[in-house]
């Protein structure tokens, strides 16, 4: 049996890992190398104390995942992640993380709550905060390695990849899904995967499935030296704020998480430049909220897509509309935090099988959908603004 994965980021090579050696797979990706759009764009922290429960049960599995690859790298050579700890805080909204807190205690996840956020992360002194968190047990990850290392062990059992290779539409036949048509010419296959990230929805669409999937672009920055910077040091969250900061180097990734709605491009290359409009957001959120980095200098940043179904949770498993299909996308900005977890998880269910941790009716790509849905342009959760279906 042969499968055609189309998308060679982390959902795409994840699916690969973990099916291969089971089906004939044959991954497709539109760019020169894989895991160079938005799984290239991420700053790379693994968060499990995340808004939505199903997202949460992804990235609880993912990381029992990446504590495995610290003494057993397997194919990927050395661990692809590192325990940092993690802060989670709330300037305004006391009560936004309850159920978060809740669920990963539960789980044997190790979440104190702070008094002094300062005293475990520097960038939080003289903020005003309601609520802050310690996880001293979360990581970073380093996306390349995981794309790469995952790509190792598909093709360790058979997986092909072909680059340079553009999907144009799916093909159809007899009301099953049968192939993709590529620039190239059509692959034919008895099951193909949608995990094309921010192209995955308008892929859908030339089948005549509407899946609402909206891609966002986010900022990040990169800054100098900055003398408050260690390794060692938590990457840290101002939650309903929409403010992050992780050590990087001997400076700081910093992100104002703001969300601008904007169409791939045709073709491979979705990473952008950073506008005025959202760094200077960025700044005013740190002035108000890290204090302790209102000096920082910007060396470099970009921006990246990040695709959302309305309700923020991915599309993940077989389309009920179109025997064939199965899905990967709608990662939104977890595709780190859950890579590992939604290649097992979709497998399993490609092979008739369960996962323990996740069911696959919540994921469904045919889950019913709000018409309109909060998207937040600034990062804040007061400020969120609501889109609808026809929003380009």
């Amino acid at each position: 049996m042969k499968t055609v994965i189309v998308g060679a980021g982390l959902a795409g090579t994840s699916v690969a890992f973990h099916l291969a050696g089971r089906r004939q797979v044959q991954i497709l990706e539109q760019g020169d190398t894989p895991g160079a759009e938005a799984s290239a764009q991420n700053a790379g922290m693994v968060r499990r104390l995340g808004e939505d429960p199903w997202e949460r049960a992804l990235a609880i599995r993912t990381v029992e995942r990446l504590v495995a690859l610290d003494s057993n790298p397997g194919p990927f050579q050395i661990s692809p992640s590192r325990g940092v700890g993690a802060v989670l805080a709330l300037a305004h909204d006391e009560g936004h993380l309850n159920d978060a807190v809740a669920h990963c205690r539960i789980h044997g996840i190790q979440v104190e709550d702070l008094k002094d956020a300062a005293s475990v992360s520097p960038v939080l002194a003289g903020s005003a905060l309601r609520r802050a968190w310690y996880l001293p047990q979360e990581r970073v990850a380093d996306a390349h390695q995981l794309v790469w290392g995952m790509l190792r062990g598909a093709r360790d059992k058979g997986a092909t990849l072909s680059t340079q290779t553009p999907v144009l539409s799916l093909l159809i036949k007899g009301g099953r899904c049968v192939g993709v048509q590529t620039l190239n010419g059509p692959e034919y296959a008895d099951e193909v995967v949608l995990a094309a990230g921010a192209w995955s929805g308008n892929l859908a669409a030339s089948a005549g499935l509407h899946r609402p999937l909206i891609p966002m672009r986010r900022t990040l920055v990169q800054t100098t030296t900055h003398p408050q910077s260690a390794p060692h040091l938590p990457w840290t969250w101002i939650d309903d704020v929409g403010l992050y900061a992780r050590p990087e180097g001997e400076g700081w990734m910093l992100s104002g998480c703001d969300e601008t709605i904007d169409p791939p491009p045709l073709g491979p290359g979705s990473r952008g430049p950073v506008e005025n409009e959202p760094r200077a957001l960025l700044l005013h959120k740190i002035e108000h909220h890290m204090p302790v980095l209102s000096n920082v200098r910007v060396h470099t940043g970009w921006t990246g897509l990040r695709t959302f179904a309305p309700d923020r949770r991915p599309l993940l498993g077989a389309d009920p509309e179109l025997p064939g299909l199965w899905w990967a996308a709608g990662l939104g900005g977890f595709g780190v935090t859950c890579s590992l977890a939604i290649g097992e998880c979709v497998a399993a269910w490609m092979n008739d099988q369960t996962v323990p941790w996740i069911k696959a009716r919540p994921v469904s790509p045919g889950r019913p959908q709000l018409r309109r849905w909060p998207i937040r342009p600034d990062g804040t959760l007061s400020g969120a603004v609501l889109v609808d279906d026809e929003t380009p």
